[in-house]
């Protein structure tokens, strides 16, 4: 069916659809009555749920039940020692999940294991090989990569001046921001590293001092010294450049003192799209669809996007089948449908949002793909 019959469908809607819209929004309306209003009502709908989006994450991070997941979420994070810890968690599990796109995967509980622990540099790792059915296993891994950073990505694990830190200074007049580890050693030793680069470190109690090397805008070697000492969680003190006399302030928190807030962010956000889709069918993935359209530039992104390819196939009614089709034959089944590049227009996202509703929904006779 061409945009031109779908922009046919998309009228403007009568005068009963004033009250079939009203209890949509109300969280009351079912499928049929969204369809039956017609596809009038299915864009305000869709509009209605973007433009209130603030107004409905707010609602959601107040239900207490998400309280309840996140707190639960927050205080075995806090605790775990291995990964395996989390995911052995059916609550931490199912929030973790949910907030990376994951949750149809929650009870996939060795699967995620194996693919969460996996290294995302490495193209043979677990992640990398499911990237081909799903993108999100790998985009989890990427942003948290427990494989390098450990349990410390999802909770910062500090012991006093011990841990990974985000060093933010100014040099040069331009702020800076590095990562400093300082790791324990057997008998009272340690050592430290910005990023990734050894440098000389002395610590006593909770005062340290860090050697550190860098080129100025000469490209000259130079040194400098920050001396801090760590109060509240914090690390904070003076920065002095060799052969300089002035000083400068630095500080630095946990690297990683907003992985809890991070997750909890999305899955709030997850949750929000499920309240949408329980008011009617499909309204949360349009509503997401339109947000993440623009990075699919091609037939195979699609593809290799659950949510683009749900949002697309059924839009155009393309069978689900095709799933066990060559990629070839499935990347020819969208160019027949769709021009990719048209994904860059706003409008055009709308109008393919507007119509995967209208044909989940039953619409067209109750064809559905």
């Amino acid at each position: 069916m061409s945009l031109s019959v779908v922009s046919m469908l998309f009228g403007s809607s009568s005068s009963s659809n004033g009250s079939a819209l009203s209890a949509l929004t109300s969280g009351q309306a079912s499928s049929s009555s969204a369809v039956a209003g017609g596809a009038g009502s299915i864009k305000a709908a869709l509009t209605n749920a973007e433009k209130n989006e603030a107004k409905q994450i707010a609602q959601v991070a107040k239900d207490p039940s998400v309280q309840k997941d996140l707190a639960r979420y927050e205080k075995v994070v806090k605790n775990a020692k291995t990964l395996d810890d989390v995911l052995d968690d059916p609550v931490a599990r199912r929030v973790f999940m949910t907030a990376n796109g994951l949750k149809a995967f929650t009870d996939s509980v060795g699967m995620a294991k194996k693919a969460l622990a996996s290294n995302p540099a490495d193209k043979n790792s677990v992640a990398a090989r499911l990237a081909s059915v799903n993108g999100a296993w790998y985009d989890a891994v990427s942003e948290f990569n427990v494989a390098k950073f450990g349990m410390d990505r999802l909770s910062p694990k500090m012991d006093g001046v011990f841990g990974r830190w985000k060093v933010e200074m100014t040099r040069e007049g331009e702020s800076i921001e590095a990562m400093l580890e300082v790791t324990k050693g057997r008998a009272g030793t340690y050592t430290a590293t910005v990023d990734g680069t050894p440098v000389p470190v002395t610590i006593d109690g909770d005062n340290i001092k860090v050697n550190i090397l860098w080129r100025d805008s000469t490209e000259e070697l130079r040194t400098a010294d920050l001396v801090g000492s760590l109060s509240k969680g914090t690390l904070s003190g003076k920065l002095t450049n060799d052969g300089e006399t002035t000083t400068s302030d630095w500080s630095a928190k946990p690297y990683f003192s907003d992985a809890v807030k991070e997750v909890a962010t999305n899955y709030i956000a997850e949750k929000r799209l499920d309240m949408l889709d329980a008011q009617l069918p499909g309204l949360g993935s349009a509503v997401l669809f339109k947000e993440i359209a623009k990075n699919l530039k091609d037939a195979t992104d699609i593809l290799g996007s659950p949510l683009g390819r749900e949002v697309i196939t059924t839009a155009f009614n393309i069978p689900k089948q095709i799933a066990v089709q060559s990629m070839e034959a499935q990347e020819k089944a969208i160019n027949q449908r769709i021009n990719p590049t048209k994904l860059q227009s706003a409008h055009f996202v709308d109008q393919i949002a507007q119509r995967y509703l209208f044909m989940l929904n039953g619409g067209l006779g109750g064809v559905t793909a």
